[in-house]
Parts: structure tokens; sequence; C-alpha cells
């Protein structure tokens, strides 16, 4: 009986381990893509300012 305890355990360790592996997972990808959207964001800026400048010469 303690045996099939043990092994139900371990079962649930892998299942967390795996679950957290997907989490941080998919946080490094959200991670990566507001890296991208904020560099497209600081680009069109950047692309304004300049426009701005150019409309004042």
């Amino acid at each position: 009986m303690q045996f099939l305890m043990l092994i139900f355990a371990f079962i649930i360790v892998i299942l967390s381990f795996i679950k957290v592996y997907q989490i941080k997972k998919e946080y490094l990808i959200k991670h990566k893509e507001l890296e991208v959207e904020l560099e497209r964001v600081e680009l069109e800026r950047q692309k304004i300012n300049i426009d701005d400048i150019n409309g004042k010469i």
C-alpha cells in the first residue's frame, strides 16, 4: 500500500514539474512578444519624431 502511495506521489511530482515547465515556456514566449512589441512602438515613435523634424525644415 505504501509503495502505491509512493508511486502516486512521484507521478504528482512529475506532472507538477511538467506544468511548471509549460508555464515557464509560455512566460518566456509572452515576454519575447512584449519585447518585440516595445521595440516596434519605439521605432514608430522615432519615425514620428523624424517626420516632425523633417516637416519643420
